[in-house]
């Protein structure tokens, strides 16, 4: 218990110093990394100044970071599972192999990020901005995106499974070998988006906003598209629609006799967090 107590402490102590040393740093023009690592779950870091800080291996479980200010940051190998983040501000951070199921990013300013192997199932990102972000292999299964904004990004085997995300804006956005399956997406807007080989089957799409949208090798089997807006015949000969799919009154769809069909993404992100170096040895 005491080891623990002092683990944390040593973990604080790293955090508010460690954002009080950049800043001077930053006052005498002279560049500086923060890395942090360990444990400090549930720490409470609301509104510091962490700008452009390393997490490495570390463990922010439970963590209160609203409002931080963590332009530029680092994660790798991280765990935040279930940890605050909403109104921080991620601009320009990079995320890699991290966990941040649970997470709340409620209006959190994520524009710019690049995330690769990160999962954010079950996460709250209702009305984050992602806008210009690029995601590889991320995880949002069952998480809140309503009204977020992923406009004029670069998604890759991004899995939404089960996911809310009615209101998002995914205009002028790339998806490849992205499943929708299963989301909620009414009244969401894909104007321009380029939905290469996306998994619509099942998705709830209801008012939704698909003009101008390429739907080369979609995946539209059994979905319901009656009440989309915007969509038009050269969009739909260019899927993948069966005789399940409903398209709004006067465009008919057609099977993928000879196409290749998306390829089913399947993420297994949602595991244990990465294991805490371990912690240092006692004071004497």
């Amino acid at each position: 218990m005491l080891r623990r107590l002092f683990h944390l402490l040593v973990c604080f102590t790293l955090c508010v110093g460690g954002a009080v040393g950049y800043a001077a740093a930053e006052d005498r023009d002279v560049a500086r990394r923060v890395a942090f690592g360990g444990v400090c779950v549930k720490c409470d870091l609301a509104g510091r100044k962490l700008v452009g800080c390393a997490f490495m291996a570390s463990n922010f479980s439970e963590a209160n970071l609203t409002g931080a200010d963590l332009r530029g940051a680092e994660f790798h190998a991280a765990s935040f599972v279930n940890a605050d983040l909403s109104r921080s501000d991620l601009r320009g951070a990079s995320i890699m192999a991290s966990n941040f199921a649970g997470a709340r990013f409620a209006d959190a300013q994520l524009e710019g990020l690049d995330a690769k192997a990160v999962n954010f199932s079950n996460g709250h990102l209702g009305r984050a901005h992602l806008r210009a972000s690029n995601l590889t292999a991320v995880d949002f299964r069952r998480a809140d995106l309503a009204g977020a904004d992923l406009s004029e990004t670069t998604l890759v085997a991004v899995d939404f499974q089960g996911a809310d995300a009615h209101g998002a804006s995914f205009n002028d956005s790339e998806f490849h070998g992205v499943t929708l399956r299963g989301g909620h997406f009414e009244h969401a807007s894909f104007r321009g988006a380029e939905l290469d080989h996306a998994v619509l089957t099942g998705a709830v799409l209801a008012g939704a906003d698909l003009a101008d949208s390429d739907l080369t090798r979609a995946d539209l089997r059994g979905a319901d598209l009656s009440s989309v807006r915007g969509l038009t015949q050269d969009q739909v000969d260019d899927a993948c629609s069966d005789g399940a799919t409903r398209l709004p009154a006067g465009l008919h769809g057609r099977e993928c006799h000879g196409m290749a069909l998306p390829p089913h993404v399947t993420l297994s992100l949602a595991g244990r967090p990465p294991p805490p170096p371990p912690p240092p040895p006692p004071p004497r």
